[in-house]
């Protein structure tokens, strides 16, 4: 049965990182979206919002399961306390993420490029850092045992974020 779930818990991880890889697409692209010309492109954009909450949704599975089998012991308290700072934490910077594209968007109606710099935070680099932490959670009894294998599934986890990112 373990087989099973931990199979179907990196499939869904693997889902996460299919989708974050083509938010990193979309967040490249307006994080160096020109400021002055034709605006109409930016509905496309659209799937930012319709794709952040699915990606949030998988890797809070993905986090719930690590704080289950004790993946983070320097928080404080019980599971359940630990399961809230965690998926609270994650709720926050989703949060967080959606001001900050309205912030972005507007910025570029605007014609100021400022709020585009943060881009590459919430499309790249705390995308990889919540992968690679939920990735760990639900595999910290192997990963342990085997750091060529989680190094080689690090580096793949961050080199595919960053390939879309480039492309955008």
């Amino acid at each position: 049965m373990t087989i099973v779930l931990n199979t179907v818990l990196n499939l869904l991880l693997a889902f996460a990182a299919l989708l974050s890889a083509q938010l990193a697409v979309a967040w490249g692209e307006i994080g160096s979206y020109p400021l002055v010309g034709d605006k109409s492109g930016m509905a496309g954009f659209g799937a930012i919002v319709i794709l952040m909450p699915v990606r949030w949704l998988l890797l809070a599975v993905g986090l719930w399961v690590g704080v289950s089998r004790g993946a983070f012991p320097f928080l404080p308290g019980g599971k359940g306390l630990q399961s809230a700072l965690v998926l609270g934490l994650h709720f926050g910077l989703g949060v967080v993420a959606y001001q900050v594209f309205e912030w972005i968007t507007e910025g570029i109606h605007g014609g100021n490029s400022g709020p585009q710099r943060v881009a590459v935070i919430f499309g790249l680099i705390l995308p990889v850092a919540l992968l690679l932490v939920a990735g760990y959670g639900v595999n910290r009894g192997w990963l342990g045992r085997r750091p060529l294998v989680a190094t080689g599934l690090a580096v793949l986890i961050v080199a595919s974020q960053m390939a879309g990112w480039r492309q955008g």
